[in-house]
């Protein structure tokens, strides 16, 4: 069985994804500061014990997986731009030296990609976005264009709506044009991310999801 890794395993949307992914039967490989944070799933994984800054570590995480599901996003600590812009450079670089094309990365629905406009919507949620989640904005404004630089990788950027944790509904809306709505469940999040793993319709594109 297909072995992936999950970065930010500890996260919500990482959890949720975690999750998604052992229920497919996949072998999952995280890298996490605080093992005791997995709970029960501790004992269904191949856990690394580390820093997303450290190249040891980072290669540690990578090894033996054909896919890389990176959902870790800022904390409220100093310098997140500075931090997250050495994450992608150690993510990628790993990647490369180990011969790892594939990668889904989350992101948020105010991120835009090179000569993309954002329309009034996506406007007003930047503004309140960056009030509110400002490590969150500059962790993914960081990463965003190491990933699109690399023309090694076949990225996926997951441009996530609000996140709600309500039950999932379990049918996700995907344009890579326009939002398809303003929230998407946490367990359907976690189900889209984990089924770009064999999917070919997102590669290099990125997508805004949505809860039906």
């Amino acid at each position: 069985m297909m072995q992936v890794s999950i970065l930010g395993a500890t996260g919500m949307v990482g959890n949720a994804t975690l999750r998604e992914a052992l229920n497919k039967g996949y072998q999952v490989k995280v890298l996490v500061r605080s093992p005791e944070k997995l709970g029960e799933l501790k004992e269904k994984v191949t856990v690394v014990e580390g820093n997303l800054l450290d190249s040891s570590s980072m290669e540690r995480a990578l090894e033996g997986s054909n896919v890389v599901i990176n959902t870790a996003g800022g904390v409220k600590e100093p310098d997140q731009y500075a931090k997250f812009q050495r994450i992608g450079t150690l993510l990628t670089g790993k990647m490369n030296e180990l011969g790892i094309k594939r990668l889904i990365n989350i992101s948020g629905a105010v991120m835009t990609l090179p000569e993309e406009n954002l329309d009034l919507k996506r406007k007003i949620m930047k503004v309140f976005v960056g009030f509110l989640f400002k490590e969150m904005k500059q962790s993914q404004e960081a990463i965003l264009p190491i990933i699109l630089s690399n023309k090694n990788i076949d990225w996926t950027i997951v441009r996530a709506a609000m996140i709600s944790k309500k039950e999932g509904v379990g049918n996700v809306l995907a344009d890579d044009k326009q939002m398809p709505g303003m929230a998407i469940k946490l367990d359907d999040l976690g189900k889209f991310l984990v089924e770009q793993i064999i999917s070919k319709q997102w590669v290099n594109k990125a997508p805004f999801v949505a809860s039906r």
